[in-house]
């Protein structure tokens, strides 16, 4: 028997195996999706608990306390993430995401708290 009269079964092609993260890594990106989420329902509720009282003193309600609850609690979460020894040093699109996130959960529960306001005054 030689060599070539062997017959071998044909190479397959298979793609490279998908690179799954680290589960600590995953738990991370997850726990730091929760805590935006919380940072951004407790500031859209900030913003609502204190625009009442905006409106009543001053006379009219002011954008400048809003934007500036939505900025601390997008920047306060650095430090919550020290506190729970999770990874801080996030790159941009990470730290853009975190705000966007905070952002997002700011506007629909401000906006949800004023509607329902809006509709037991009516």
């Amino acid at each position: 028997m030689t060599e070539e009269s062997l017959q071998t079964a044909p190479e397959s092609i298979d793609a490279a195996p998908v690179s799954v993260p680290e589960p600590d890594d995953y738990t991370g990106r997850i726990i730091r999706t929760i805590i935006a989420v919380v940072a951004g329902f407790f500031a859209g509720l900030i913003c609502f608990m204190f625009e009442g009282m905006a409106t009543q003193s001053a006379g009219s309600s002011s954008g400048i306390f809003a934007i500036l609850v939505l900025i601390a609690a997008i920047m306060i979460q650095k430090h919550v993430f020290m506190a729970l020894r999770l990874r801080y040093t996030l790159e941009k699109k990470d730290w853009f995401y975190q705000g966007f996130m905070t952002f997002s959960f700011w506007f629909v529960t401000w906006t949800i708290l004023l509607t329902g306001t809006a509709m037991n005054a009516a």
